[in-house]
């Protein structure tokens, strides 16, 4: 395929910053190191044609102690409603895309921990957060998006233009203390990055993008600005949000939760950074077996066979070996190759210039305190996870799938479904039998039962974290810790 990559997307030519706005008084390097290569030796070895860019490249593992964590963070009625008024109400919060609002009086409604905000397109092509109550008796304008050109409250007609500007009370010579001028929807601090629109309730907060590092400079160089989104899901989970979020801060759990993966996923290779105290990231190899993995002997073509078989980037699931094992080339090699072919294949851009590990390999960034967006140039997989209403044992689990826009196209952001409670996520139409699904059912599974053993430690009981496997989910209670304390 001839070079034909987006003309107005620069190769990063200089190395990312290693960290910013990094409070950690004593970083160092390794922290602990699994038995085999570390991740960076599996780049030396395997990444070279070609090579890896700085992104890959990138390292800052941090300790944050080997302390335990309380179960009844988990479980705490008292401790979730601390995390409400210090944490939820403070934090920049991922509400939609700007594709999914695109005409004026465009409307997107976002709940969380018993707020309601309107996301609001605006007549001059600007976005606006809203509250989304009306000032009258409290009922909520809208319980869906749509396109509005004016906010009227269905229960007794009081009507606001869509700037959050008073208009009209069918009753207003009954209330003589209303200054209409002053009569407006609160507004609350809205900012943007690559197309992801975020709101914060604090409107003292700090800018976002002073929160973020690194981490859009990442995000530009795996092409988040040409991306759309693919898929949206919901999922109710029985379990509190840290459990649910933890679930996918790190790798450890391939072994247990995801067998079918591990004799071609390097779960004990993977590698944890920090970006700067709001976001975190790990980087799981695929195409490589663990030095701790105790299956079965398998030849690099057997594992190849599983890995195309189960599905993964390399492909979806029940693609067959189309073409043989070159000598000399190594499992990694293989399945990259498959997936730069079928990148190319599905954008019709050359991807030829993107090392293995970019095509390949899981790039699991989140952005404190429950936003998860991937990187790489295959499927980014993204997360946003929050407490469903108001319920502290509970949680709303979302799963929205980014891709590179094919070439000459620009996809309409998929529509938001949220499954039943019996609806399997491998059966979710909109993920067409990719192997995503029963991995995300398989993690799942986890976390009922977890909540059920967190209740059973009683308030006294603790959690024993790893110091660096778990060091996203040790950043994730230092950060809490962090906001409760101002």
């Amino acid at each position: 395929m001839a070079d034909d990559r987006r003309p107005h997307a620069p190769e990063i030519e200089k190395s990312i910053p290693e960290s910013r706005n990094v409070n950690i008084a004593n970083p160092s390097m390794p922290i602990a190191e699994a038995p085999g290569l570390t991740y960076q030796q599996l780049l030396d070895r395997e990444d070279i044609d070609p090579p890896p860019p700085p992104v890959s490249r990138f390292h800052n593992p941090v300790d944050l102690g080997v302390e335990p964590i309380k179960a009844s963070r988990y479980t705490s009625r008292e401790f979730f409603e601390l995390e409400v008024e210090k944490m939820w109400l403070k934090t920049w919060q991922y509400t939609c895309r700007e594709e999914e609002i695109p005409n004026a009086g465009d409307t997107y409604v976002f709940d969380l921990v018993g707020r309601s905000v309107l996301i609001v397109r605006q007549q001059d092509g600007a976005i606006k957060a809203l509250q989304n109550v009306c000032r009258h008796r409290g009922r909520k304008l809208a319980t869906h998006g749509g396109c509005k050109s004016r906010l009227r409250c269905p229960y007794h007609g009081l009507t606001w233009n869509i700037d959050g500007s008073f208009q009209h009370n069918p009753f207003a010579w009954d209330f003589p203390q209303v200054d209409e001028a002053a009569f407006g929807l609160p507004e609350l601090r809205l900012e943007t990055w690559a197309g992801f629109i975020f709101i914060n309730f604090d409107a003292d907060a700090a800018p976002l993008l002073g929160l973020l590092g690194a981490y859009p400079e990442h995000m530009d160089h795996f092409q988040i600005d040409d991306s759309y989104k693919a898929v949206h899901l919901g999922k109710v989970v029985n379990a509190n949000w840290k459990a649910c979020a933890e679930a996918f801060l790190e790798s450890s759990h391939v072994i247990g939760t995801h067998p079918q993966a591990a004799s071609y996923a390097g779960y004990d290779q993977v590698q944890y950074d920090l970006i700067s105290d709001h976001v975190t990231r790990f980087v799981v190899p695929m195409g490589v077996t663990s030095e701790v993995w105790t299956g079965p002997e398998l030849s690099d073509e057997q594992k190849i066979r599983a890995a195309l078989g189960n599905g993964s980037r390399g492909g979806p699931p029940g693609a067959a070996l189309a073409k043989p094992l070159r000598e000399g080339q190594t499992m990694r090699n293989y399945l990259a190759e498959i997936a730069r072919e079928n990148l190319e294949r599905d954008t019709g851009y050359d991807f030829s210039a993107r090392s293995d590990g970019e095509l390949l390999d899981g790039f699991s960034y989140d952005v404190f305190p429950n936003t998860h967006i991937w990187g790489g140039f295959t499927v980014k997989i993204c997360y946003r996870i929050r407490p469903y209403g108001m319920d502290h044992e509970r949680s709303l689990l979302e799963i929205f799938l980014m891709k590179i826009k094919p070439k000459g196209t620009n996809p309409a952001p998929a529509q938001y479904r949220l499954l039943g409670p019996d609806e399997l996520l491998a059966d979710a139409p909109e993920l067409g039998g990719s192997y995503l699904g029963g991995l995300l059912d398989q993690d799942v599974a986890n976390l009922g039962p977890q909540q059920d053993g967190l209740r059973a430690l009683g308030p006294d009981g603790e959690l024993t974290f790893g110091r660096y496997s778990d060091m996203r989910c040790r950043n994730l209670h230092r950060m809490i810790d962090d906001y409760l304390a101002r």
